[in-house]
C-alpha cells in the first residue's frame, strides 16, 4: 500500500491483478497499442474486460472500442494510457473522477528530458496521489503479471507467453527487461511478475519491493537497478526481503563514470558512485551479477534452490554441489572455475570414494565433480552405481548434471534426463541441469526440464557462479538488518566540489574526541624544535612534513624513518625543508616528530561523502601501496566491532592480520574497535565532513594496539 496525503491507500493489487482495464489512446496501427492487446490476449485476459478509448474507431483488434472513458459500461479497475505526455493529466483527472484504481503511462517527455517535464511528472504524480490511483510511469513500457493475466506490456508481443511462477523482476529498463521477458517466455521459467518502472514517479522501487517481499507467491526479487531517488526506503524495503528470507538479485548498471553520465541523459537520474551501492548490497546480502545472462541464470538457478527447506527454513552455512558428467576434461574445468568462483564442493566420504572408485574402475577417481565417462552404454550398472552413491552422501544437498544434449531432446536423452531427476529426487537431493556453455538447443529442452520441475541453467561459468552467489546468500541469512542512521532519505546531490583540510592539530583532536589512538607525537616549527621533542619522546622516531593540503607526504619526500639521535632528526628535518622549498605554503613548513612503531600490518581507514547513501566507510590494504593493491571493503555506518570484523576478512591482507604461515596473530580485537569507533564518528559529524584519510594505520601483534600514524581531515566546502 502507497498511502496518500488526503488519506487514501494506493492499492498495488488492482494495479497488478485488474478485473477489467481500459486502453486510452487503442489503435489498430500504432504499435504499443497492437503489443498491448496481444499480450494481454497471450496471458489470458479476457476480450470482455478489455476497453479500448478512441473516438476514432468502432473496434481495435475486434473488440469494441469505446470514445472515452466516462462512456464505458462500467469502471475498469486499470488504464492504459498511450498517448502524448500533453494529454496525459487530463487523462488521470477523469480516470480519478470516475474511480479508477490504476494507471499504466507509457508517454516520456518527463524528467528525462528537462526540467519543465520533471515539473509535469510531479504535479502528475501529485494528481494521481489525491486520487489514490495507484501510477506506473511515466515513461515506461508496462508490466507482465501472468496470474491475473495483466498483460501490460507494449514493446511488442511477447513471443511466448511467461509461466506462472515465484520470481518478480523490477527494472528501471524498459528495453533490458524486454530482453528477460522474452528470455523467461522462452526458457519457460516461472514468473511471478516483471515490472518496469520507468520514471517512478509514484511507484518506485521501494514500493515494489516492498510489495514483493511481502507477497506470498514470491520468493526471489531480481532487479535492474541504475539509480535510487529514495536511499532510506529502498534499503528498508532490501532489509524486509532479507527478514523475510527472500533473495534480492541484482543487476546493477551504470557503475562506470561514464555509464552514471548516461544513467543522467535517459532517466533524469544521475547514479551514484559503486562504493555506496557496493556497501548497501554487501549489508544486505544483495547478490550482485555482471551483465543480462549471468543475471538470467542466477535468477533462474535461485528460484530452484530457494525452494530447499533444509537450507533456507533451518539456515545453513552453504550448499553441498556434486557435479556429474561425462568428460575427463570437464572435470578439470569445473574444478577450475569452482576456485575462480570461490564455491566449495562437497567432500564425499571415504566410503562413498571407495564405492564409486569400485564402481568405475578407477583408483584415482577424485569423485566431485565425478567423470562417469562412457559408462552409461558401455557399463550401465556402474552409471547407476555410481550416482545413487554421490547423491546418497551426506555432504551433497545439490548435483548438478551435464550429459549429452542433442539440439531438441531425443526420447532416449528424455528418458534418461527424466530417470536421474527421479533418482536425485527420491533421495532428497536437488537436481540441477546445465550446459557445458551457450550451446544451441531448441527451446524444447526448457519445456522437457519445466515438466520434471527441475532448474536448467546455460553454462559451467553462469551456473557456477550463481550457485556461489547462492551460497554467499546464505551466510547472510542470520545478519543483522537495521537501517544505519547515516543513510539519508533524499539523495543529497553532488557532494560540494570544495574542501578545506583541518589542520594537523585539528585533525588529531577529533581523533581524541572520537577515541581513535593516535601515535605519540609532537609539533615543532623548527629543525631545533625538532630534535628536543625527539629527545624527550625517545628513540626511533619519524619526522613527517606539515604542509595544509599535503596528504600524500611520503610521494613528495616529505617522510623520514628510522632516525636515532637528535643530529639525525635536525638533518632529516632540513632535507625535508629543501626538498618543499618550491612547495606552495611551503613558508608555513612545521615537522610532526612521531614515536616509531617499528612492527605491525599497515591498514587504510578512510570516509567520503556519496551523493546517495551519505557517509561511507571504507578499510583496506595501507601504507604506500594502498591505490596501487585498491584492496579495500565498504561500508554503511555505523558497524559494531563484530562487523568491522566481518569486513576485515573480506581483504587480502586478512591472512596476514590472521596469522599466516604460523606468524603471530595481529591485534585484531583492537582493530576491529578502532573502525568501529571510527564509524560512530563519521555519522556523528557526516553533516560536515567531506572526506578522511587515516593512512596508514599499524595493527601491533595481538594484546599491542593499533594506532592511526598519518590523517588527513577535508570539511565540505560550498562557497
Amino acid at each position: 500500500m502507497v498511502s496518500s496525503e488526503n488519506g487514501k491507500k494506493i492499492d498495488l493489487d488492482k494495479l497488478f491483478s485488474p478485473n477489467s482495464i481500459a486502453i486510452v489512446g487503442a489503435s489498430e496501427t500504432r504499435h504499443y497499442s497492437q503489443s498491448l492487446i496481444a499480450n494481454l490476449r497471450g496471458h489470458g485476459f479476457n476480450d470482455e474486460n478489455i476497453y479500448p478509448i478512441n473516438p476514432k474507431y468502432e473496434t481495435v483488434s475486434e473488440i469494441k472500442c469505446w470514445k472515452g472513458l466516462d462512456e464505458l459500461p462500467s469502471v475498469p479497475d486499470a488504464v492504459a494510457i498511450l498517448v502524448g505526455h500533453e494529454q496525459v493529466a487530463g487523462v488521470i483527472e477523469l480516470a480519478g473522477d470516475i474511480g479508477i484504481s490504476a494507471a499504466l503511462v507509457i508517454a516520456d517527455g518527463y524528467a528525462e528530458e528537462s526540467e519543465e517535464g520533471r515539473a509535469a511528472q510531479i504535479a502528475l504524480g501529485a494528481k494521481a496521489r489525491d486520487s489514490g490511483i495507484a501510477l506506473l510511469g511515466p515513461n515506461t513500457l508496462g508490466y507482465l503479471f501472468p496470474s491475473s493475466g495483466a498483460g501490460m506490456w507494449c514493446a511488442g508481443a511477447v513471443s511466448n507467453p511467461l509461466t506462472y511462477g515465484n520470481i518478480s523482476v523490477i527494472a528501471q529498463s524498459s528495453g533490458m527487461l524486454n530482453v528477460v521477458v522474452n528470455m523467461f517466455g522462452d526458457r519457460k521459467v516461472g514468473v511471478r511478475s516483471c515490472v518496469s518502472i520507468g520514471n517512478a514517479e509514484l511507484i518506485g522501487l521501494p514500493e515494489l519491493v516492498t510489495y514483493f517481499a511481502e507477497d506470498t507467491e514470491t520468493n526471489v526479487i531480481a532487479l535492474i537497478v541504475e539509480s535510487i531517488d529514495r536511499p532510506r526506503e529502498f534499503v528498508e524495503a532490501v532489509s524486509l526481503a532479507a527478514r523475510n528470507k527472500k533473495p534480492v538479485v541484482v543487476l546493477k548498471i551504470g557503475i562506470s563514470e561514464r555509464g552514471q553520465q548516461n544513467s543522467l541523459a535517459h532517466t533524469g537520474r544521475l547514479s551514484s558512485p559503486n562504493q555506496g551501492w557496493q556497501a548497501v548490497f554487501e549489508r544486505y546480502g544483495v547478490c550482485v551479477t555482471s551483465d543480462l545472462d549471468d543475471f538470467v541464470e542466477t535468477v533462474t538457478l535461485f528460484r530452484g534452490l530457494v525452494k530447499i527447506d533444509k537450507l533456507v527454513g533451518e539456515g545453513s552455512s552453504g550448499i553441498g554441489v556434486a557435479f556429474a558428467t561425462i568428460s575427463g576434461g570437464e572435470t578439470s574445468l569445473i574444478c577450475d572455475i569452482a576456485e575462480q568462483e570461490h564455491l566449495p564442493l562437497a567432500d564425499l566420504s571415504s566410503e562413498t570414494l571407495a564405492s564409486l572408485r569400485l564402481s568405475l574402475a578407477k583408483s584415482t577417481l577424485i569423485g566431485n565433480p565425478l567423470d562417469l565417462q562412457n559408462s552409461r552404454t558401455s557399463r550401465p550398472d556402474a552409471f547407476w552405481e555410481s550416482l545413487k552413491a554421490i547423491a546418497s552422501d551426506e555432504s551433497v544437498d545439490v548435483l548438478a548434471i551435464r550429459f549429452n544434449f542433442s539440439t531438441a531432446p531425443t526420447e532416449g536423452l528424455k528418458s534418461l534426463y527424466k530417470k536421474v531427476i527421479e533418482l536425485a529426487n527420491s533421495l532428497n537431493v536437488t537436481p540441477l541441469v546445465l550446459s557445458r556453455a551457450y550451446e544451441r538447443l531448441d527451446l524444447s529442452w526448457w519445456t522437457l526440464f519445466r515438466e520434471l520441475d527441475t532448474t536448467f541453467v546455460l553454462s559451467y561459468r553462469n551456473s557456477i557462479r550463481a550457485l556461489s552467489n547462492f551460497n554467499y546468500w546464505l551466510s547472510t541469512l542470520s545478519k543483522v538488518t537495521d537501517i544505519p542512521k547515516a543513510i539519508p532519505s533524499l539523495p543529497s546531490g553532488e557532494p560540494a566540489s570544495k574542501s578545506v583540510s583541518m589542520s594537523l592539530s585539528d585533525a588529531q583532536s577529533w581523533l581524541v574526541s572520537s577515541n581513535l589512538p593516535y601515535v605519540p607525537n609532537g609539533i615543532a616549527k623548527d629543525p631545533t624544535g625538532a630534535g628536543e621533542l625527539a629527545d624527550g619522546m625517545g628513540y626511533p622516531v619519524v619526522v613527517k612534513a606539515v604542509l595544509p593540503d599535503m596528504v600524500h607526504k611520503s610521494d613528495s619526500g616529505g617522510v623520514v624513518l628510522g632516525l636515532l639521535d637528535r643530529e639525525s632528526v635536525v638533518q632529516a628535518c632540513n632535507e625535508i625543508a629543501s626538498r618543499l622549498s618550491g612547495s606552495q605554503g611551503g613558508e608555513s613548513l612545521h615537522f610532526e616528530v612521531q614515536k616509531m612503531i617499528d612492527s605491525g600490518i599497515e591498514v587504510i581507514m578512510g570516509m567520503i561523502k556519496d551523493p546517495t547513501w551519505g557517509p561511507l566507510l571504507m578499510v583496506g590494504s595501507g601504507g604506500i601501496y594502498a591505490e596501487v593493491l585498491r584492496d579495500t571493503v565498504w561500508g554503511l555506518p555505523p558497524v559494531t566491532a563484530d562487523g568491522a570484523c566481518r569486513m576485515l576478512e573480506k581483504l587480502r591482507i586478512w591472512p596476514l592480520l590472521n596469522g599466516a604461515r604460523g606468524k603471530e596473530q595481529s591485534d585484531v580485537e583492537a582493530l576491529s574497535q578502532v573502525v568501529a569507533s571510527f564509524s560512530e564518528a563519521i555519522v556523528r559529524d557526516g553533516d560536515w565532513l567531506h572526506s578522511i584519510d587515516l593512512n596508514p594505520v599499524i595493527v601491533g601483534s595481538a594484546g599491542n594496539g593499533a594506532f592511526v600514524v598519518d590523517v588527513a581531515i577535508f570539511r565540505e566546502d560550498y562557497e
